[in-house]
């Protein structure tokens, strides 16, 4: 299954609902992009998925969590007043 949202080839079937085929959920493990079935199209699939809200690999690269920056040990911040 191809990701909506990154083009993905990997997307997945994570969960069936409890009543039997009334709907179930995929995930990207590229985006993190989560739907269910049941959605609309222009969310499900990938050539009708807004294009303002597509995600490309550098996208993906820019999103990833960057540590702080921690001044060195023993260096106090002075008030700026």
């Amino acid at each position: 299954m191809i990701c909506p949202r990154c083009d993905d080839q990997r997307a997945a079937k994570i969960f069936d609902s409890p009543e039997s085929g009334a709907w179930e959920i995929y995930r990207c493990p590229r985006c993190f992009f989560t739907w269910r079935s049941t959605e609309e199209d222009r969310v499900t699939r990938p050539e009708l998925y807004d294009a303002d809200f597509k995600l490309s690999e550098a996208k993906i690269r820019e999103m990833i969590p960057k540590p702080p920056i921690v001044p060195p040990e023993g260096a106090a911040s002075k008030p700026r007043y």
